[in-house]
């Protein structure tokens, strides 16, 4: 229920609303927003795909914990590149808001069915762009955040947001190149 307090008091007074989530810093809020980002990349990508439950639940739980993991790493290095712009922050504030824009890929669950309910319209081709709008929506309410929060430039927030997604995703390119080095090296 207080989720939904939450929703309604950021629909009114945003600004006052997202500096209450990030004082409190509630982790359970921040943990059903990676929640509902896992479930929105999961359907996102197994709609229709007949999935059994045991899959589907392992699939849901090992994006939760990446979801989880990136957005630990995000925090902390948007905090540091925050904090060379002398912005003083903490990284749980981060992680916090970080989560609660997870809700934004809620999106991704609404243009996987309406696909799904118009096979005619070949809407699959537009999933990329579709991925692209709801992570540019996401880039944007997270840049809008930060800015509001620490009275940084547009150019600072974006910049911190985007320096902070190249190791990010360089560390996850590197997992994966290790995970096939690997299992080429098993076969």
């Amino acid at each position: 229920m207080h989720l939904f307090q939450s929703y309604f008091h950021y629909m009114r007074e945003p600004e006052q609303a997202l500096w209450v989530l990030l004082e409190e810093r509630s982790l359970s809020q921040a943990c059903a927003g990676y929640l509902a980002a896992a479930l929105a990349w999961v359907l996102f990508f197994n709609m229709g795909d007949g999935l059994t439950v045991p899959v589907f639940l392992f699939k849901l739980a090992l994006v939760f914990v990446a979801e989880i993991i990136a957005g630990c790493f995000l925090a902390a290095f948007c905090g540091l590149f925050l904090d060379l712009f002398k912005v003083g922050t903490s990284p749980v504030k981060l992680f916090v808001l970080i989560g609660s824009a997870g809700f934004i890929k809620g999106l991704l669950i609404a243009f996987a069915l309406i696909s799904m309910a118009l096979p005619e319209a070949r809407l699959g081709c537009l999933a990329p762009l579709g991925l692209l709008l709801v992570l540019g929506l996401q880039l944007g309410y997270l840049t809008r955040s930060v800015r509001r929060m620490y009275n940084v430039s547009y150019r600072k927030a974006v910049s911190v947001w985007i320096l902070a997604f190249v190791p990010v995703i360089a560390a996850a390119f590197l997992l994966g190149v290790f995970a096939v080095w690997g299992l080429v090296l098993l076969a």
